[in-house]
Parts: structure tokens; sequence; C-alpha cells
């Protein structure tokens, strides 16, 4: 008789333990969670309609919460975020530069093709109308090759009937099907081994995590929480796959083998991470373990979620509060302002009393529009002072009028007292008055906004967070092949590498492998969750660039005359440029302009000095520059000359022309002469230049020796 193996309690206790853990944490904030329940039943108006005064306030005709949720989280993202990685320092590193190159690359590529956007808009509806919002990231891919299958076997046994096999076996040939370099097939080694499985088409997936289904170990700040845990709802046919079979029997005896085999229902429970022992458990809502995984992310803060949005936040307590339980009593008056409004405007009808044989206020009040009813002793009221005219009453209307002016009053007032302590200002919602001035306009826009600016930096932050989580997780999780497909930089070695290159990808390689997290700056771009207004955008391009163009006419004279070294000008220039949000592919650019003009200024000052002129050959040029003037001076004072001779010439030219031909041949004379101590001079400056030469060459070759 076989001895029944006895179910592992110590596994059955470990599933209770974290269960009650998480019972607990719930009770700790029951009260927010009763709360946020009660903000999605207003929010969709799920309750039942009810029209009678005693039910106001159990259903929202006025729906505040729903138009403040709507105006509040559009207005803090509604466009994908962009990732920003640099280098920390800019230092002339071409591998630590192209790191970050692909860095940006692989984000980007899956913020686009994971929808980054939509799980953060959904963050954001949890977090303004429950309290808080959680964005997870979850790490995928897919596992290619294996095992062949015996087709395959068999159709690589017939095509090598036609040729030698070598003394292999059908199995081997079967297996050459599958090499490793080849990108078709399943990946095999070229020794007959079986096939190895290979991962490929990695990649991060995000998910917002309902406000239901998150719970977390206690703790006074979210980085020294314990643990986190995640509801998971999975179907009975996907055990197998999502769970580990054995460890599940392992902890129950033949009747409750028997009990969970036969049930049919969905598996439903918590995936929590236990930061302390870094491990992921899949633990039933019976206190099943249903699968332990050691930490598959190796993340730095090991949870697979940033810190969680909150619009309010207390210091030292992580129990959120429930925002619209803030205003919720302003939103009972407003609604039921409304519903005394609606009730108000239904009474108001046409309807009154004539002369008859049975009539009572009842059956009045039961008249709809344009609609009579008899009242007792008409024949009293037609003898009556007024005739038959007063035969007939009407219900007093007019008297609603003024109560329904008092209650629209009131309900404008609410719902601004509404606005001023969620922080939406009219100007937010788009609503100003026609008859403001548009500074006046711009300065409320800028005061009323500043709530709203604290809650987009929030969101500005959860995506920072997120792609510093995801700069750790693609080096360590992404094979080379997936990175240099996804953003086009060569990684892999190529038979066509020259040495340098061959040493660059290496070294690029050797820093992807490092926490980049420690070296890199990775932030978000300004405003990149944030749509700019257009308008404002374009003026700032515009005074940017009616500021650059008037800066650089300004300095352009100063710098031609060293009045302003260039490399001082550009400097200025950019660091004016940074107070306007031109982009990172402009920042880049100005900071390559200021790089290369330093780069120039100081190539300019290592010049050697030994190319300026002596003193003995400035003065011979002083002297021959003297002398092209004094040449100058005279061939104009000869023309000036000639001009006057001519002048005075009368009617004896011939006398005129040979005084003139003789004064032409000594001014000739004379300009020959200067030509002659002109020669001189310079055959003088040659002869000097010689001899400086001979002296100087001594002294460079005393300082050969000294170096030698």
């Amino acid at each position: 008789m076989t001895k029944r193996a006895s179910p592992d309690r110590k596994l059955r206790e470990e599933g209770q333990r974290w269960i009650e853990k998480i019972k607990a944490a719930e009770k700790l904030e029951k009260d927010w969670l009763d709360d946020a329940a009660r903000a999605v039943r207003a929010y969709t108006n799920e309750e039942k309609a009810e029209n009678d005064e005693k039910a106001l306030g159990s259903r929202y005709d006025f729906n505040i919460l729903f138009a403040n949720v709507e105006t509040i989280v559009p207005a803090v993202i509604n466009s994908p975020p962009v990732p920003d990685i640099r280098r920390r320092f800019n230092d002339p590193d071409p591998a630590a530069r192209i790191v970050a190159d692909i860095m940006e690359r692989a984000i980007s590529v899956q913020i686009d093709d994971s929808r980054l956007q939509v799980e953060m808009e959904a963050g954001a509806q949890d977090s303004f109308l429950a309290g808080r919002g959680v964005v997870r990231l979850k790490f995928k891919s897919d596992i290619l090759g294996g095992e062949p299958t015996d087709q395959d076997i068999r159709d690589a046994d017939d095509e090598a009937d036609d040729g030698a096999d070598n003394g292999r076996t059908s199995e081997a040939i079967g297996a050459t099907m599958f090499d490793e370099d080849d990108q078709a097939t399943a990946g095999m080694s070229g020794n007959g081994a079986p096939p190895v499985e290979r991962v490929e088409n990695e990649r991060i997936c995000f998910e917002a995590v309902s406000w239901k289904d998150y719970r977390h170990g206690k703790a006074k700040r979210w980085e020294d929480r314990p643990w986190d845990a995640f509801r998971f709802v999975i179907a009975k046919e996907d055990e197998e796959e999502s769970f580990d079979a054995a460890m599940i029997r392992s902890q129950f005896d033949d009747s409750e083998k028997n009990a969970w085999s036969k049930s049919d229902g969905d598996i439903c429970g918590w995936e929590i991470w236990c930061k302390k022992t870094r491990k992921v458990k899949f633990v039933s809502d019976d206190g099943i373990i249903l699968k332990v995984i050691d930490d598959p992310l190796g993340l730095k803060g090991f949870f697979p979620i940033p810190t969680p949005m909150q619009p309010i936040e207390l210091t030292g307590r992580l129990k959120p509060v429930n925002p619209f339980s803030i205003y919720r009593k302003l939103a009972d008056q407003l609604d039921t302002i409304t519903k005394r409004i609606d009730v108000l405007t239904k009474a108001m009808k046409v309807r009154g009393w004539y002369a008859g044989e049975t009539a009572d206020l009842k059956s009045v009040l039961a008249l709809e529009d344009n609609e009579f009813a008899p009242i007792d002793n008409g024949e009293l009221w037609s003898k009556s002072q007024g005739g038959i005219a007063a035969a007939i009453a009407f219900w007093p209307v007019e008297n609603f009028i003024a109560v329904l002016r008092e209650l629209y009053s009131d309900r404008e007032q609410t719902k601004q007292a509404i606005y001023e302590i969620t922080g939406i200002s009219d100007i937010v919602r788009g609503a100003s008055s026609a008859s403001e001035t548009a500074t006046a306009q711009n300065i409320k826009s800028q005061w009323g906004s500043l709530r709203i600016q604290k809650m987009q930096r929030m969101m500005e932050r959860c995506a920072r967070d997120l792609f510093v989580m995801m700069s750790e997780i693609i080096p360590k999780l992404f094979s080379l092949k997936t990175l240099e497909e996804m953003t086009g930089i060569p990684l892999l070695p190529a038979p066509t590498d020259t040495p340098e290159q061959r040493e660059l990808k290496a070294n690029v390689v050797a820093l992807l492998r490092r926490p980049l997290a420690s070296y890199y700056r990775i932030d978000v771009e300004s405003d990149s969750t944030i749509r700019a207004d257009l308008t404002r955008q374009k003026q700032e391009v515009s005074q940017f660039l009616q500021g650059a163009s008037a800066y650089f006419a300004a300095v352009a004279p100063l710098v031609q005359q060293g009045a302003l070294p260039a490399d001082a000008a550009v400097e200025i220039f950019a660091s004016t440029s940074r107070m306007f949000n031109l982009g990172k592919s402009v920042e880049d650019t100005l900071e390559k302009m200021v790089t290369d003009a330093r780069t120039k200024a100081e190539q300019a000052r290592q010049q050697p000095q030994s190319q300026e002129p002596s003193p003995e050959q400035a003065e011979m040029a002083l002297k021959a520059k003297a002398a092209q003037q004094e040449e100058q001076r005279l061939t104009a004072e000869f023309q000036a000359r000639m001009q006057r001779e001519s002048a005075k010439a009368g009617i004896d030219s011939q006398k005129a022309e040979r005084e003139l031909a003789i004064k032409v041949l000594e001014e000739e004379l004379k300009r020959l002469e200067v030509q002659a101590k002109q020669l001189d001079v310079k055959l003088k400056e040659v002869d000097l230049a010689a001899k400086a030469n001979a002296l100087l060459q001594p002294t460079k070759q005393e300082k050969a020796n000294e170096l030698a």
C-alpha cells in the first residue's frame, strides 16, 4: 500500500499570512476605499434616479464631479511624454553619446508601441476620481525555437537522401535545419546538439492598475514600503500555463485536489512583490501559493511601479485622500438646488379654477398645462364684483419666479465655491468676460493655473520615474540584436568593421551593461506631457528670432574689432536662449556652437608666438610703407603740376611741349630714384631677416640639446 504524501503546510501557512497582511492593509485604508467607491458611483450616476425631495443628493442631476474630472485630466496629460536622455557631463566621450542615443530611441519606441499616454491618462483619471493612480511596467518577450518536430526531421532526412550523410542519423540531419545564425529557423548548434530556445521581440508594456486592485505594506515613505500586491484574475483553463501546478497540488490532500480540479471558476488572488526576499509570489484568495519566481526585472527599487500619483498628499502618510470628499457637501448642496429648480419648474404650469360642481386644491395640483378644473359655487363668483372674469382663478406662478431667481443665484455661488476649492478657474475652463482686457485675462490665467501646474509636474514625475525604470530594464533584458533593430544603431560586430569601430562597439556594449541611472541624467522634456498653447509658442519663437537678430547685429562689429571675444559672444547668446523653450535639438545645436567657439579661441591662443615680426622687421616695414606713401605723394604732385602746366599752355605749343617733355623726363628721373631707394630698403630688409634667423638658430639647437 502506497503512502500518501502529506500536504505542504508551510506553504499554506505562508499563503494565509500574506492574505492576512493584505486584509490588514485594506482595513487601514477602508475609509478611503469607501469614499473612492462613493465617488465612482457619483461619477457614473449609476444609482437609481429619484424625483422626490426625500431622495435629494442620492443621484446627481448636476454632476459637478464628472465635469471636474473630465476637465482636469486633459489639462495634466494630453500628449505622450518625451524622453530626454543625455550625458550627465558633456565630456567628449563617443561611447557615452552613442549609449544615450540608444536608450532614448529604445524608450521612444516602447512609448509609441505600448501606448503609454493611454495608460497614464487612465492613471490620472483614477488619481483625480479616487485619489490614487498607479501605472506599472511589464516585460514581455517571445520564445522561439526548441525541439524540432517529427515532420522537420523527416523533411531534412528526405533532403539529405541525394548526398552523403557521413554516418549521421536522421535526427542529426534534421537538427541541422536549425542554425542559430539563420533568422528563419529556431536556432541550433552545428555539432548536432538539440536546438536551443531563443528570446526575441523583447518589449515593455504599461498597465494602469485600478485603485481597487492595489495594496501595499505599511510605511511612512513610498521607498520604505516592504511589499506591493496587485489583484489578478486568471481563467481556470490557463492554470497550467500561468502557475506552478506541482506547487499547487503539493499544498492539497486528496479531497482538496479533487475539489480544485473540478472547480471551473476563475482563479482570483494577489501578485505579491516582496522587497525583503526580492521574490514575486502569486497567492490565491484562499491562501494557496500558486507560483514563486525570483526578481523578474532587476530594478534598483525592485517594485514595478513608480511613486503612485496622489493629488492630495500628506507628509508621513501614504493613505490617499479622495478629492471628491473635500467638496462633497457642496456637491450635495448644488444637486439639492438643481433638484428643487426642477421641482419648481414642473410646478410652473398655466392652470386654475372655474365655476363648477366639484373641485378642490388637490385636483388643481394634478392639472397639466392649459387645463382648468371646476370650482364650487361658481355663481357667487359671477355675481360678485368683476363679473365672469372673476369666476376664473389662475395658479399663482409669479411667486415661483421669485423663488427660482434665488435658486439660480445660489447655484452659481455654490459652483464658484467648488471651483475655488478645486482650483479650476474660469480661465482654465476657457470662460472669461468679454469686457476684460487681454492683460487681465493673462494674469488670471497665470495665477488660476498654479495648482494645475502642480498636478502637471506630478504627471511629469511619474513619466520620469518610468523612464528611469526602463533605462534599467532595457540594457539588462533586451538583446543586442533587438536593440540594433529597434534603434538603427549597429552594435553587433560585422566583418567590415575597422579596428576602431570594433573597439567603439565593445566600449558601447560594456557601458550598456552598467547601471545607467547612476551615470546619466534621465528627464522628461519640459511640457512634454502637455500640448503647449500654439499661440504662446509662436510668440515665444518670434521673440527669440527677433532678439537673436538684434543681438548678432550689435555684437558683430565688436567681435570684428576685437573688443569682444567670439566665444564670449556665443556663450552670452546661448545663456540667454535657455530662457526660451526651444526643444532639445536646438539646445544641442547651441551647445555645439559654444563648444566650437571655445575650441577655436583655445587654438588661437595656442598658436606659436614666433610668427610675430621682430622689432627690426617692424621698423623696416614702417620705412617701406613710408617710402610707398612718399612715392604716392610725388605722383600726385606730378599729376597736379601737369594739369596746371596744361592750363597755362598758350599758342606756342611747341615750346610748351619741349618744356613739358623736359619736365616729364625730370619727374621720371626722380621717380626712378625713389624706386631705387625702395629696392635698396627691401634688400636691407631681406639681409636683416637672414641675420636674425642665423642668430635664432643656435637658440633652438640649445633647447633641443637641453631636452635631449
